[in-house]
């Protein structure tokens, strides 16, 4: 039937009681038919990809009130993401147990509730085989021991998010597994909801309440558009790769995500698969947002592993950020050659010279402001960024929401972790790197913390370039005690405090940057602080 037949308002109605594979079929007809299929694209495809269970909002959590450029492709998407817990990359040892990640088409659906053939998640894992689903039907189900997966297994909720709660504690001992649409909780034994410490383990559309994550390398993670509550949050330990994608922490007592040591040697069979996904979906644009990166994509590094720690040994006077921000009241207000803080202060309207200015013509030579560079050209010019960028292996956050609590993300005792595009609000602080760590941040909204936005501790290194970081109670970053991070082509602005504090012996490279509407020194140097600092302007 040639779709010209009847008008178009006519065929969304007709197509709109079609299941989603006979869409599919009938966008390979012919061109004028893939063509009217397409052209349902704000209609029909909205409405299937917000109606299924699995999906959230493209944009969520960041900017839910901005449409994706097609809900068709954000709805593929999902599809292809609900399958690549399975996919297998070409490991040369791998031949003998590639039947292990085959995707078998008779695989068995197991349903589990009341009225179900089986009641209990522990007994549908007794029965189930390789890649089987689990089908939890809307109700609560806890478990009094530890349950283990030896086998890949898919564990589904059904019906909306919230309908099925799980209070169980997970150790996964099998290759790789699939959490969806589920609400967990720890079981009453202990805090911890889900670990694995060999084996890929993937989470999407799940809220994590009062319980932690913990993935230790050669294990590793995907999570997609997951919640982190009250108490939660996500240990990764010497993990060879882990991508969070699209998640929101809210409410953490501590950081809501650690990441510790270096990342070990080993390799499980999805960390090929996960550093291609990583580096094809690289983020950037606005914080938030889901634009591509300006840079070239050989330009950007292969996201490695990340480490989140329990047992990490952190000194007393770096634990906290308040405790760091008191130390540099000291430092300012007390020792050798104590200043800053004098017992009164001049009107500068009334003692000034700025009642000349008006009148001074101005020079023709007085040399302009400089112009800001942009991140592409301070890497062309700097080595050092460029291998900073390529080199920096951990735990990749993209467009993830960090609010309301007390930390955003810790990475310490050798760790490495890249942030893109997230946004941190109303926390304590955002970012903390310390004890030999790295991390690489671009195109982040850190805003409105309590204490210091981002801060550099203990021999740190790092990148920011082209973040927003602004209107927080201390400073926007706080370089100290031997930490040398590069601060590049930043907004640090409307802050309580100073833009930029180095001191005791911190250093950096601090470039291109805009720093304006600070009520204190815009960059703030003292006791043994050395760093370089160029082209920054208001």
């Amino acid at each position: 039937m040639d779709p010209a037949v009847l008008p178009v308002e006519l065929w969304r109605v007709i197509l709109g009681y079609l299941p989603l594979p006979d869409l599919g079929r009938c966008s390979q007809v012919c061109r004028a038919w893939r063509e009217l299929i397409l052209s349902l694209d704000k209609t029909l495809w909205r409405q299937l990809c917000l109606r299924c269970p699995e999906c959230r909002h493209p944009n969520w959590p960041n900017r839910p009130d901005v449409e994706p450029q097609s809900w068709r492709e954000a709805l593929r998407q999902h599809a292809l993401a609900s399958r690549t817990w399975t996919q297998n990359g070409a490991e040369v040892d791998a031949s003998n147990c590639l039947y292990l990640f085959r995707r078998r088409k008779d695989r068995r659906v197991w349903h589990v509730g009341a009225g179900c053939e089986l009641e209990s998640l522990r007994g549908a894992l007794s029965v189930a085989g390789p890649f089987d689903r689990v089908v939890l039907h809307p109700g609560v189900y806890e478990e009094q021991t530890e349950l283990l997966l030896k086998l890949p297994v898919e564990i589904v909720g059904r019906g909306r998010l919230g309908e099925v709660a799980l209070l169980v504690s997970i150790e996964q001992q099998c290759p790789t597994a699939r959490l969806c649409n589920l609400v967990l909780m720890p079981a009453w034994f202990s805090p911890v909801i889900y670990k694995t410490s060999s084996g890929h383990v993937q989470l999407d559309n799940c809220n994590v309440e009062g319980g932690q994550l913990q993935v230790r390398g050669p294990g590793t993670c995907q999570a997609r558009f997951c919640s982190f509550g009250q108490a939660s949050g996500a240990h990764f330990q010497s993990v060879a790769l882990s991508l969070l994608d699209s998640c929101d922490f809210s409410g953490s007592d501590g950081a809501s995500v650690t990441v510790d040591g270096l990342p070990v040697s080993d390799r499980n069979w999805a960390f090929r698969h996960l550093a291609a996904l990583a580096r094809a979906c690289t983020a950037g644009g606005e914080p938030g947002g889901g634009g591509r990166a300006s840079l070239a994509p050989d330009q950007w590094p292969l996201p490695p592993p990340c480490v989140l720690g329990e047992g990490t040994v952190i000194e007393d006077d770096c634990s906290e950020s308040e405790a760091s921000d008191e130390e540099e009241v000291e430092e300012r207000d007390g020792g050798d050659g104590a200043l800053y803080r004098p017992a009164y202060r001049l009107a500068h309207s009334s003692h000034g010279l700025s009642h000349l200015l008006g009148r001074a013509p101005r020079s023709l030579s007085s040399p302009a402001p400089p112009e800001l560079s942009t991140l592409q050209q301070e890497l062309q010019e700097d080595g050092e960024a460029r291998a900073l960028v390529t080199s920096v292996q951990g735990c990749l956050l993209r467009g993830c929401l960090f609010r309301d609590g007390k930390g955003g993300v810790l990475v310490c005792n050798h760790g490495q972790a890249r942030l893109e595009a997230n946004v941190f609000r109303t926390l304590t602080y955002a970012v903390r790197c310390i004890q030999n760590a790295k991390i690489v941040m671009l195109r982040n909204e850190v805003r409105g913390c309590r204490a210091t936005g981002v801060f550099f501790r203990l021999a740190s290194q790092g990148l920011v370039a082209e973040n927003n970081i602004h209107s927080n109670a201390e400073a926007g970053v706080d370089i100290r005690k031997g930490a040398n991070p590069i601060v590049l082509c930043n907004r640090i602005h409307s802050g309580l405090r100073s833009g930029i504090v180095v001191l005791g012996n911190g250093k950096g490279s601090i470039r291109g940057n805009q720093i304006y509407g600070n009520k204190e020194a815009g960059i703030y140097i003292l006791y043994n602080g050395n760093p370089a600092v160029r082209k920054c302007h208001p």
